[in-house]
């Protein structure tokens, strides 16, 4: 099927996870986006484990194949005249530019949002940082968990009795980079109706605030300032230890107690006094102890399927083996089969969304550094075989 976006052209300029990130969804849904790469060291992503076979090899670098499917790559050094213009080229048929470089470290003047937009007034020029285009906060930099801290999302994270936890696997950029997807998608749909482009400022710490629909409301109605979450003692809505794994056993559903002791399996947790709420909170900690020994008798999974088959809400801490092979997901063909020519074939996780008029197609693997440099230099913009050994001569790409 056609990619809803075909016909939308990416310029993706920055790296690591945000920009990239953003870019590959615009990809998945049809886009073509061309990945710009400093020459010679690429995105700094490709330097980053962990590495097919363990080589770190600028084209095995796990996380950079999985955010880069679906692009093309070249290689162009904006910051010289030689590549300012090319970058200029390449703007006149472009529809959206990605960026995320960080604050007031633009390789080149004309890559500043609102410029982009006054010289291509049909262009949407999308950026992402820490905090915004704007505020006292504008030009500071952030690694994850700074975004995580700042955002107020990592006070929340975690039990009342010990510190705030972060969320693993640079979340806040990945976050940021689908806002910047959802936000450009927006833009292009205004842009039907004006003909006009648009910038887009996306702050990687409010797209985690936005996240917070409890927090910042109590402490605006009541002045208070909502904490972790509480350390019940009775073992129910956390995770506790199963046989070979974690589980996550739960009085929720639609089965009276008996229930949940029946399938357990352990008959001190008939006793009456664990039969109400107020029970299982006063005598949590002998409670805990009979939990911990009734579902150290149970592995994960057929624990799950049996509460599932008793309407009751429990769940399993999946971990990336159980994901490759869960039938849920392998039912829904979650996974893309990918070939990478010098990474080999591997499955990656596929779309979120499922729509009714889009098949989700891995059409390209990421691509080599500078592997498209003669497709879109000569062959779209006209340039010679001997003017590209120039500019290739010459540290322009």
């Amino acid at each position: 099927m056609s990619g809803i976006l075909d016909g939308i052209r990416v310029l993706e300029l920055g790296g690591h996870v945000a920009a990239p990130f953003c870019a590959k969804l615009l990809a998945d849904y049809g886009a073509d986006v061309i990945k710009i790469e400093p020459p010679h060291s690429g995105d700094a992503a490709r330097d980053a484990g962990p590495f097919v076979g363990d080589d770190p090899h600028p084209d095995k670098s796990i996380p950079f194949l999985y955010r880069n499917t679906n692009k093309r790559g070249i290689t162009l050094n904006v910051a010289t005249s030689a590549g300012g213009a090319i970058l200029a080229r390449l703007l006149e048929s472009a529809d959206v530019v990605v960026q995320n470089f960080p604050p007031g470290q633009l390789p080149a003047p004309m890559l500043e949002p609102a410029g982009l937009v006054d010289g291509y007034p049909g262009l949407i020029a999308t950026c992402i940082t820490p905090f915004g285009l704007t505020g006292p906060y504008r030009d500071f930099a952030a690694t994850d968990i700074v975004v995580c801290a700042m955002s107020g999302l990592m006070y929340h994270s975690g039990d009342s009795d010990r510190e705030p936890l972060r969320n693993a696997l640079a979340q806040s950029f990945y976050t940021a980079g689908i806002n910047g997807a959802v936000a450009t998608t927006a833009a292009l749909f205004q842009r039907l109706a004006t003909g006009r482009g648009q910038y887009i400022d996306v702050s990687a710490v409010e797209c985690l605030a936005s996240h917070l629909v409890q927090a910042v409301p109590y402490y605006s109605y009541m002045g208070a300032i909502k904490g972790r979450r509480p350390v019940r003692g009775s073992g129910f809505e956390e995770l506790m230890p199963a046989r070979d794994g974690y589980v996550i056993p739960s009085v929720q559903g639609s089965q009276p107690w008996g229930t949940i002791a029946d399938l357990i399996g352990l008959d001190a947790l008939h006793d009456p006094r664990f039969a109400s709420g107020s029970g299982r909170i006063e005598f949590g900690e002998e409670l805990y102890e009979l939990l911990i020994q009734g579902l150290s008798e149970w592995d994960r999974k057929p624990l799950f399927q049996a509460s599932g088959e008793r309407r009751l809400v429990f769940g399993m801490a999946q971990d990336a083996g159980d994901l490759y092979e869960c039938p849920q997901l392998r039912e829904r063909d979650f996974f893309a089969s990918v070939t990478h020519p010098v990474a080999g074939t591997a499955d990656y996780p596929g779309m979120g969304p499922k729509l009714s008029g889009l098949e989700y197609e891995a059409r390209r693997p990421a691509p080599l550094l500078g592997q498209h440099n003669t497709e879109i230099y000569c062959d779209e913009l006209g340039y010679s075989a001997q003017e590209l050994t120039q500019l290739r001569a010459s540290g322009t790409i």
